[in-house]
């Protein structure tokens, strides 16, 4: 991700290009975002990444080529062998519930994930809904470790 100024103001609300998006903040900032690259657990941002958003922003926004990066930054988006998340209680531990894997869709997911866990941990069951994404479709024998995915550690 990165952001560059947005005083004055460029737009006034979120845009779509082919190479990613642009999304003006209240901090007077555009965002413009985003990149996906495997890279394990390797916290960096790249010159090949950056040139993928500016050139995508530029392209909407030409008017971008004379606005200052204010900043540059990167995070992680976990993801599991089967492209699901892994939502509920975990085997064998009481009390360990767990909310991952979303990869690009937390944010999105966050509320269904937030209400079913919610059901689950208050006594109200493991719903139908949820029984697909439960820990244990990826437990392998005897030892708990996940199969890594293509998406486990991308940013």
């Amino acid at each position: 991700m990165m952001a560059v100024s947005n005083v004055p103001p460029l737009l006034r609300h979120a845009v779509h290009g082919r190479q990613g998006y642009l999304t003006p903040r209240p901090s007077g900032e555009l965002l413009i975002g985003a990149t996906v690259e495997h890279v394990g657990f390797e916290r960096a941002v790249t010159p090949e990444g950056l040139a993928h958003l500016v050139n995508g922003a530029i392209e909407v926004l030409p008017e971008l080529r004379r606005r200052p990066v204010t900043r540059t930054w990167c995070g992680f988006r976990p993801g599991t062998p089967d492209d699901m998340p892994v939502l509920g209680p975990w085997p064998g531990i009481d009390g360990l519930h767990v909310a991952s894997g979303h990869y690009r869709n937390g944010i999105l997911l966050a509320p269904a994930t937030a209400a079913l866990l919610t059901q689950a941990i208050l006594g109200g069951g493991i719903s139908d809904l949820m029984k697909p994404f439960l820990p244990d479709r990826l437990l392998t024998g005897s030892n708990p470790l996940l199969d890594r995915s293509p998406h486990a550690h991308t940013r």
